[in-house]
């Protein structure tokens, strides 16, 4: 029996929103999840290829590689479906940042989920790694306008006001005097 796979949108991973180490190893922590990473690893790039090297039902290797697609684990393209090799370097990359070479974080990396952030943290120290972090979307010596600054903010965090003004507060982005752009400081 034939079961339709939809073709999901696929985002490429980026340093900007990258899946974060506890999101790749939850998306891994569900047996048919690593069972179809483990194919696409050994080749796989379809559906029917996925099932037949991990023994998993068609259904559930559809459903399993969908579930990698939506976590930017893999990508589907003209039909296939392959790994985002710079997933977990990204990643890796992202939480030394947060937390400095010897982790712990401070608790700044568990402000962010699936490449978004989750609040704008109070403790100072905390605050000031993971604006850091949302500041790099913004290029030095670039004039932003207010809209454009509102967009970039609002796909780091729904309350894009809030991001916004810390951004500025925290002396990452620089005001116009009229209030109508903004610049990286």
């Amino acid at each position: 029996m034939d079961v339709p796979v939809t073709e999901p949108e696929t985002e490429a991973v980026t340093e900007d929103h990258p899946p974060s180490c506890g999101d790749l190893v939850g998306l891994l922590a569900e047996p048919a999840r690593r069972s179809a990473f483990a194919a696409l690893v050994l080749g796989a790039g379809t559906v029917d290829a996925v099932a037949e090297m991990s023994g998993l039902a068609r259904k559930d290797a559809a459903q399993a590689l969908l579930r990698l697609v939506d976590g930017r684990l893999a990508v589907l393209v003209d039909g296939r479906y392959a790994l985002v090799e710079e997933a977990f370097r990204v990643a890796v990359r992202t939480e030394a940042r947060l937390g400095g070479r010897g982790g712990g974080g401070g608790g700044a990396g568990a402000y962010f989920r699936r490449g978004r952030l989750t609040a704008v943290p109070g403790d100072a120290g905390v605050r000031s790694k993971v604006l850091a972090v949302v500041a790099d979307s913004f290029a030095a010596g670039e004039v932003y306008s207010e809209a454009k600054v509102n967009a970039l903010c609002g796909e780091w965090f729904d309350d894009w006001v809030t991001l916004r003004r810390a951004l500025v507060d925290e002396g990452l982005l620089t005001r116009s005097r009229v209030g109508d752009s903004y610049e990286r400081a």
